[in-house]
């Protein structure tokens, strides 16, 4: 009988049609920052062979605009709690946009990785309110549809960033390129973002217990751990796949490409694995084949030698795969457990440990076991995955037909 109340319950959730063009907004955002994040990935052949920067320090800086979400996400979530999410996301684009202009600028390596590090403000304030920004939007009744089409602007982003850079052999033209389309973003965010007219917007005056409620939170903390794992192999793809196809023998044109249909693959995953979840009102199950069948086809891939085979094995595995971070990132809204004040501390400090991940474990871990073999370091990556998918089986069903959901309801009653 609780199971029927929740569904009930979520049936009657009336939403607003101008959710989808909010949802657009914020996945335009996310296209043009990572793509323009990750568009360095792309000319590894110049930082590598022409400038003589080191595979590690390649991995660094294709990877440095999540240093810089680690640092900054729980004060964008704790921000957007206090003054409103809208304005901080909008803040944030805008710093992000200087520092890809600035970037355009930069002559040499270093200066180039802090233009890169300072984007990255502008991914923590995305990463950490995109719940925050979508649940008034899309309620718990279409939350997982929404965060997988959000999350899907990253592949689109990437996959630009790369069919660019395979077809424009001077990465200062695709830079300009890069911030003019930031800036188009930006300009489309500010005219059309806004949370909705009816939307409860309760604003959190004390922030350090908003901490305390959500860093205690169990769920929340095993959906966190599930992120870490499954970021820093999702981010290690955004950014470096060129350098490990080189190593498998092609050339740095066609490895570009590859990396284009390989990103390219992950964004009908997003499409439907959030869909199927809502309809079924279960996350674990999508989750499982995600990340086991997912990984498992992405071993073969790298492990094996290059065939007519090859291209289709990965973009199999990263149609299966890469759904799995949209459906960890939307498990946080569906939390019945954080209040909803604090909803943005609890994306920030899920995003901490996200972005952390994604700079940390492929730059100081993954890349010195690797010893500079790329085709090990992507083997790395799939092992993490499949961690994160046993992470999510045991962590609670956050579907509508999950108990967790039954007796949040119960409770209320």
């Amino acid at each position: 009988m609780s199971e029927n109340k929740v569904l009930a319950a979520s049936k009657a959730e009336k939403l607003d049609p101008k959710r989808w063009l909010n949802l657009v907004c914020i996945a335009l955002m996310h296209a043009a920052l990572m793509g323009s994040l990750m568009m360095p990935g792309a000319y590894s052949q110049i930082f590598i062979g022409e400038w003589g920067v080191d595979t590690g320090l390649f991995v660094q800086l294709t990877m440095i605009g999540f240093l810089t979400g680690a640092i900054f996400s729980i004060p964008m979530g704790i921000l957007s709690d206090k003054y409103g999410v809208t304005k901080v996301l909008g803040i944030g684009m805008l710093i992000s946009l200087a520092a890809s202009i600035a970037r355009v600028f930069c002559a040499d390596f270093w200066s180039m990785y802090i233009a890169c590090f300072c984007m990255g403000i502008g991914l923590a304030a995305l990463n950490s309110n995109s719940v925050k920004f979508l649940l008034p939007w899309f309620k718990t009744k279409q939350m997982t549809t929404a965060m997988t089409l959000y999350v899907s602007g990253a592949g689109i982003g990437v996959t630009l960033a790369m069919m660019i850079g395979g077809m424009i052999p001077d990465m200062y033209p695709a830079y300009i390129g890069s911030a003019v389309v930031f800036a188009l973003v930006s300009a489309f965010w500010f005219a059309f973002a806004r949370m909705p007219k009816d939307a409860i917007l309760i604003k959190d005056d004390y922030s350090f217990a908003a901490v305390k409620s959500v860093a205690s939170n169990k769920v929340l903390i095993l959906v966190s751990l599930a992120m870490l794992l499954s970021m820093c192999s999702s981010a290690s793809y955004a950014g470096n796949v060129p350098v490990g196809m080189i190593q498998k023998g092609l050339d740095p044109a066609t490895a570009a490409v590859w990396a284009s249909f390989i990103n390219l693959a992950g964004m009908p995953s997003n499409w439907i694995m959030g869909p199927i979840c809502d309809a079924i009102k279960r996350i674990k199950p999508v989750m499982a084949v995600a990340a086991f069948l997912g990984s498992a086809l992405l071993l073969v891939a790298w492990l094996a030698p290059v065939g007519p085979y090859t291209l289709p094995l990965f973009i199999a595995g990263a149609f299966v795969a890469w759904g799995n971070i949209a459906l960890i990132k939307g498990s946080v809204g569906m939390i019945p457990t954080i209040r909803p004040e604090y909803m943005g501390t609890a994306g920030g400090l899920q995003t901490f440990f996200q972005n952390l991940a994604a700079f940390i474990i492929p730059s100081f871990i993954f890349t010195p076991l690797a010893g500079g073999n790329m085709i090990l370091f992507f083997v790395f990556c799939a092992v993490a995955v499949i961690l994160a998918g046993v992470v999510m089986m045991i962590t609670p069903e956050l579907g509508l037909k999950g108990k967790i959901h039954q007796e949040a309801l119960e409770n209320k009653g």
